[in-house]
């Protein structure tokens, strides 16, 4: 398999997601875009090959910039993960206080910081926010998978995680060692 059949299948794979995450319909994306349905249920199963312009109407439709919707998987989510340990501890050597710099991004954005945690063994969705913006998720204890389209990263304890927001993503803690940490989102 060629490094363009593996980007085409994960067009097709990223449409289907963006639509189960958003309750959307074929029906419903159709229209917003412009594309037929049958056209669009053939990108998604693989069957056909999309033009360029087609894939711009169905970008515009999804609010997704044309670039991230054609990059390679590989690419598009942008997976950083970045685990406490001895070579990015920031405070004085003696100190009572530890501090580890996990992320340090320079550019003006704005932020928004949640804590969250499971109460049961579950999962949630969440829908792709605004082009461009990163979710960064630090898992403080319990078990934790990130779902962003068709790949799945499971989340060590102790572990921040940055992936590309503007693709749709769920959490899912499946076990008994429930999820607890913070997620931030810089836009």
């Amino acid at each position: 398999m060629s490094n363009n059949d593996l980007n085409f299948e994960y067009l097709g794979s990223f449409i289907r997601s963006f639509r189960s995450a958003k309750g959307e319909s074929l029906q419903s994306l159709a229209e917003r875009s412009g594309v037929s349905k049958s056209m669009i249920a053939q990108i998604e199963s693989s069957k056909t090959s999309p033009t360029l312009a087609v894939l711009a109407k169905l970008a515009h439709a999804m609010d997704i910039a044309l670039g991230d919707f054609v990059q390679p998987p590989e690419q598009a989510f942008n997976v950083r993960t970045n685990s406490a340990d001895e070579s990015n501890i920031v405070s004085k050597k003696d100190s009572v206080f530890v501090c580890h710099l996990l992320a340090n991004e320079q550019r003006h954005f704005a932020t928004e910081v949640y804590r969250f945690y499971f109460k049961e063994p579950g999962k949630t969705m969440f829908s792709a926010n605004y082009v461009g913006s990163v979710k960064h998720v630090w898992l403080e204890e319990g078990s934790l998978t990130v779902h962003i389209a068709d790949k799945s990263i499971l989340i060590a304890p102790q572990t921040l995680t940055t992936f590309n927001a503007s693709v749709p993503h769920r959490f899912e803690s499946p076990t008994h060692k429930l999820a607890k940490g913070l997620f931030f989102i810089a836009y």
